[in-house]
């Protein structure tokens, strides 16, 4: 009998169709979030341009992860789009599929301390929290984020939280209810067992 937890070549195939996706949304939100930034310059707020949106970075991790519902979805997803951005034309050369380990590490971290049995808004949610502070506490050092004041890390980090919330949480579970209304992913778990009906489980309540 086949382990229901291991990959399978349609696995495989979901997990590069989001990771080429991804990968030129990455693109597109890291142009967005310097726009954001130049325009926040004025009122003092440049920090959070990227902030508002860091969310968005996780979202491969989580979206995989919630329809294929597998042990090392998440983390092998997230680098893949890392992957795939850098060879779109992201200028931060291996830096950014380093970026793509550690944010998949913590939304895979998440997903196993459910021991892949929980997939809602809570672990979706959990999951683009940790990729969130993962990648800070990397940021810390890499960018210099240590150095500045508490309270603007504090302000910052609380901004990355309910972005990942919004984006790798709320929308993902959205879009992979989407998908399952349409039939896409039907052969996959969330297809058969996601509850599409509403954006909580019956375990969140």
């Amino acid at each position: 009998m086949k382990n229901a937890k291991s990959w399978e070549l349609k696995d495989v195939i979901m997990m590069a169709i989001l990771g080429v996706v991804f990968a030129a949304v990455y693109l597109a939100v890291f142009n967005g979030g310097l726009a954001l930034s130049t325009a926040l310059t004025p009122m003092g707020l440049a920090p959070f341009g990227f902030e508002l949106i860091y969310g968005v970075w996780f979202m491969a991790a989580t979206l995989a992860a919630y329809i294929i519902r597998k042990p090392g979805v998440a983390l092998i997803t997230e680098v893949l789009a890392s992957v795939v951005e850098l060879l779109m034309g992201n200028s931060g050369g291996l830096t950014v599929v380093l970026t793509g380990v550690i944010q998949g590490a913590g939304a895979e971290l998440a997903f196993a301390l459910f021991r892949y049995k929980k997939w809602n808004i809570a672990s979706m949610s959990l999951a683009g929290i940790f990729s969130a502070l993962f990648i800070f506490c990397y940021e810390l050092f890499y960018l210099d984020y240590i150095h500045l004041a508490f309270g603007l890390l504090i302000a910052q980090l609380a901004v990355r939280f309910i972005s990942a919330v919004v984006f790798s949480g709320i929308i993902c579970k959205l879009a992979g209810d989407g998908l399952a209304r349409t039939g896409v992913v039907k052969s996959y778990a969330l297809g058969a067992n996601a509850d599409i009906g509403k954006i909580y489980d019956e375990e969140d309540e």
